[in-house]
C-alpha cells in the first residue's frame, strides 16, 4: 500500500491549525495566571477590610504634590540616561525629544507582554532619523541598566533597613543577606566594567523578538554614566514614593530608606511579570506584603493608591510628552 502524498496546501493548514492551538494555550495560561495573582491581591484585601474601611483616609497635599513632582523629575532623568544611549549610537536628540519617545512608547506597558512599548520606541524614535534596529538595540540596552540598578537600590536600602529584606530571608542563614548583596553589587560593577558581555546577552533578546542584532562598542565611561542615572532615577522614585506614603498615612512607620527599597523591589517584579498588564497584580501583592510592617494592615489598599497615584504621575508625564513638538 503506497503512501498517500500530502499536499502543500494541506500542510499549510495543519501548521495554522497548530499555531492556533498553541495561541489558545498560551492566552489560557496568561489569563488563568493572572486569575490566580489577582485571587491572591483579593484575599490580601478581604482579609483586612474591616481595618482599612475603618482607618481615616485622607490626603495631605503638602505630601502628595511634592510626591507627584518628585516621580516626574524621575522620569527626566530616565529619559537622559536612555538619551545617552541613543547618542552613543550617534545620534543626537534634545532631552525633551528623548522624554517624548519614552513616555509616550511607555504607555505600552499596558498592554500584556510588553511588547507594545518596544514597537512605540521603534515607531517614535524613527521620527528622530533613528533607525529602528539602534532604537529596538536601545531597548535592550535599558533594560539591561535599568533593572540591575534598581535591584541594586533594592539591596542597598535593605541594609540600612533591616525589614525589607534581612529579617526576610533569616531562614536563609545569618549574613546571607550581604551575600545577596555582594552579589547584586559585583553584577552591576560587572556591567559597568564589560558591558560587552551584557551587549551580546542582549543580542540574544533581540534574536528571540526576531529582531535584527546590532553590534557596537559601549564605552565603559557612557555605560557608567548611565548606570548612575538610572541608579539617581530609581531612587528618586522611591523618594517620590516615600512623599506619597506620607501623604495618605500620616502615622507611617515607613522610614525614607524602606519606601526607596520596597517600592524598586515591587516594581521591578511587577514588571518582569510579563503577563500582567503595567505590572498589575504582583506590584501591589508584593508592595502590600512588604508594607505590612510599617503601616499593618491597611498596607493592601496603600499599595493599590499607589498605583493610582503612579497612573496620574504616568498620565501628566504623557501630557507633557504629547505637548513637546514633533520639530
Amino acid at each position: 500500500m503506497s503512501d498517500i502524498p500530502i499536499s502543500s496546501t494541506d500542510q499549510q493548514t495543519s501548521m495554522n491549525q497548530q499555531t492556533s492551538i498553541r495561541k489558545i494555550l498560551s492566552i489560557t495560561l496568561r489569563s488563568l495566571l493572572i486569575a490566580i495573582i489577582l485571587y491572591f491581591l483579593y484575599r490580601q484585601m478581604s482579609a483586612h477590610w474591616d481595618e482599612i474601611g475603618a482607618y481615616s483616609w485622607t490626603v495631605d497635599f503638602i505630601w502628595f504634590i511634592p510626591s507627584i513632582l518628585a516621580g516626574l523629575v524621575t522620569f527626566v532623568i530616565m529619559a537622559s540616561a536612555w538619551r545617552s544611549i541613543i547618542a552613543s549610537f550617534g545620534h543626537r536628540l534634545r532631552l525633551r525629544d528623548a522624554f517624548r519617545i519614552i513616555y509616550l512608547s511607555d504607555l505600552g506597558r499596558y498592554i500584556p507582554g510588553k511588547v507594545w512599548q518596544l514597537f512605540g520606541v521603534l515607531y517614535l524614535a524613527r521620527q528622530k532619523g533613528v533607525p529602528p534596529e539602534q532604537a529596538g538595540a536601545s531597548f535592550v540596552l535599558v533594560q539591561m541598566f535599568a533593572i540591575p540598578a534598581s535591584f541594586l537600590v533594592f539591596v542597598l536600602a535593605a541594609q540600612l533597613e533591616p525589614l525589607l529584606l534581612i529579617d526576610q530571608i533569616s531562614f536563609l542563614g545569618e549574613k546571607s543577606s550581604y551575600f545577596i548583596t555582594g552579589i547584586m553589587v559585583t553584577m552591576c560593577v560587572l556591567l559597568v566594567v564589560y558591558p560587552q558581555w551584557f551587549i551580546s546577552m542582549g543580542n540574544n533578546l533581540l534574536r528571540r523578538l526576531k529582531r535584527p542584532e546590532v553590534h557596537f562598542h559601549l564605552d565603559k565611561r557612557v555605560a557608567l554614566f548611565v548606570f548612575v542615572r538610572y541608579f539617581l532615577g530609581w531612587t528618586c522614585y522611591g523618594i517620590a514614593f516615600w512623599l506619597f506614603v506620607r501623604a495618605v498615612v500620616p502615622d507611617s512607620q515607613l522610614t525614607l530608606m524602606a519606601g526607596i527599597g520596597l517600592f524598586n523591589a515591587a516594581y521591578q517584579i511587577g514588571y518582569l511579570t510579563l503577563i500582567a498588564p503595567g505590572g498589575f497584580g504582583p506590584r501591589e501583592l508584593v508592595m502590600g506584603t512588604m508594607l505590612a510592617p510599617f503601616v499593618g494592615p491597611i498596607g493592601p489598599a496603600v499599595a493599590i493608591a499607589a498605583r493610582l497615584w503612579a497612573i496620574v504621575i504616568e498620565a501628566l508625564a504623557a501630557l507633557l510628552a504629547l505637548a513637546v513638538r514633533k520639530k
